[in-house]
């Protein structure tokens, strides 16, 4: 019978677990060694979540971007002016506020309006004032025009930008939300329309604009000044009441600090708003409710269900040192590395912070210069109780360009001042142990010298004193 050294049956097996994982490679089946797989950081149960009258809703945790209700999130539908915070955040994106258009097409009539004129002579920024204050339909065509150079281009710049954002299934074809002219294919869903707000409202223009109530646009070569008020009543309206639950409650929503309204016979009533309560920031979106006062309410609602039930917990902040990797052959020695944004979770309303822990885990001990701000360099886990909750790019805070010769012997171009120091104070040192070295030896000689003299002078008076010794 044939037998195996330990050596070769080693051999054997590793040479059998690498055929066998090859062969799963190319079948298309991944062996899996451990699972890594991200769970929710919130324990979510819609089972006591409101009752929604729109026909598509969903509301998200802005900070962390997790969903905490949806019904029907993903049905493509006819968004209407919500529309327009798309239009806004590529203008934003595309175009300088403090620019001057010029009206030089025909213009939009239908729905609201500013009224705009051919060859009339308009601030960007009030456009844009326009547009997400008072919903004004010619003041979106005119950011598009301006932004894109015709209506199709700007389209397919929003689409483009849509997918950045996270939206799966949006195909926009006009700025405005109108359907007046057959565009069946304007689509979006409440999913989509959360991820696009949730990326607009980092920028601090756009969340100016949505929370501004009231606004006037100064007077124009072909028209007065014009006064708008903002159709996003949870900012302001506390007069009116509308009902939520059984309860009458005013529009105003402690908190509420945007975001758009939408109307059409085809989209029903719609609206996207946000609140914010501590560090908690919800975004809720209600589609084709029947009335103006039934989109409201849902997000009411759903704000309501939201701020009782969770909170945002920052596990990261954005821009902010988590640790330090070693440059090789570069100006600096280190870089500072965290995440670019904050890394937010949300957590079940009470729930123990101190269960929360990150972990920074490089991709490699060291990187080589030159290194690029922003650079990805690992990974940020992120455990609750120790199971993986989250996870972003490690990436670096600060750049490093390539160094000098010194660097390849591990001297940093930013050490080298330190080190010429060091070098010179080493070489004074050496200079002065040597004199005091010199100084000594010179001494012990005349010692010595002296020494000698002393006992040659001994050796003669002692002969003058005994003439007849020796």
């Amino acid at each position: 019978m044939q037998t195996f050294s330990l050596k070769k049956s080693k051999i054997f097996i590793k040479l059998t677990v690498l055929f066998l994982t090859a062969a799963l490679v190319l079948t298309g089946v991944t062996p899996s060694f451990a699972d890594d797989k991200i769970v929710p950081s919130a324990d979510i149960s819609w089972e006591d979540a409101p009752d929604i009258s729109g026909t598509s809703a969903i509301m998200i945790d802005a900070g962390s971007g997790e969903i905490l209700y949806e019904k029907n999130a993903y049905e493509r539908r006819d968004p209407a002016s919500v529309t327009k915070i798309l239009t806004c955040l590529v203008a934003l994106e595309t175009l300088d506020p403090n620019d001057v258009a010029t009206i030089d097409y025909d213009v939009e009539t239908v729905g609201h309006v500013l009224g705009l004129k051919q060859g009339e002579r308009i601030y960007i920024k009030d456009l844009l004032y326009g547009m997400m204050v008072y919903s004004a339909n010619d003041a979106a065509e005119a950011l598009a025009m301006e932004a894109g150079g015709s209506i199709d281009n700007f389209c397919d710049m929003m689409n483009e930008r849509a997918e950045k954002c996270g939206a799966q299934g949006t195909t926009f074809t006009n700025p405005n939300g109108l359907n007046n002219y057959g565009q069946e294919n304007h689509k979006t869903t409440a999913y989509d329309l959360a991820m696009i707000s949730r990326e607009a409202m980092k920028n601090k223009t756009f969340r100016t604009l949505v929370s501004t109530v009231s606004y006037t646009i100064p007077a124009t070569n072909k028209s007065k000044a014009r006064k708008l008020k903002s159709t996003n009543y949870c900012l302001y309206e506390e007069k009116k009441t509308l009902e939520v639950d059984g309860e009458k409650r005013p529009y105003k929503y402690d908190g509420a600090i945007g975001i758009k309204t939408g109307s059409t016979g085809t989209a029903g009533e719609c609206y996207c708003g946000m609140a914010v309560r501590g560090n908690t920031g919800l975004i809720a979106v209600s589609l084709n409710a029947l009335t103006p006062e039934e989109r409201f309410a849902d997000v009411i609602k759903l704000w309501d269900y939201g701020f009782s039930k969770y909170s945002t917990y920052t596990a990261a902040k954005g821009n902010t040192s988590l640790d330090e990797l070693k440059v090789r052959r570069g100006e600096k020695s280190k870089v500072a590395v965290g995440v670019s944004s904050d890394l937010d979770l949300t957590l079940n309303k009470g729930y123990d912070e101190e269960n929360i822990t990150i972990e920074v885990i490089p991709s490699e001990k060291k990187i080589t210069a030159p290194v690029k701000k922003g650079q990805n360099v690992g990974t940020l886990v992120v455990y609750k109780e120790g199971v993986k909750t989250a996870e972003a790019e490690l990436v670096t805070l600060e750049a490093s360009e390539k160094g000098g010769v010194l660097s390849y012997i591990g001297i940093a171009d930013e050490h080298i001042p330190h080190f010429i120091i060091t070098v010179i104070l080493i070489l004074a040192a050496l200079i002065a142990a040597r004199m005091l070295y010199v100084r000594h030896k010179r001494l012990q000689r005349q010692r010595r010298r002296a020494q000698r003299e002393r006992n040659m002078r001994r050796r003669e008076w002692d002969k003058e004193r005994n003439p007849f010794d020796n």
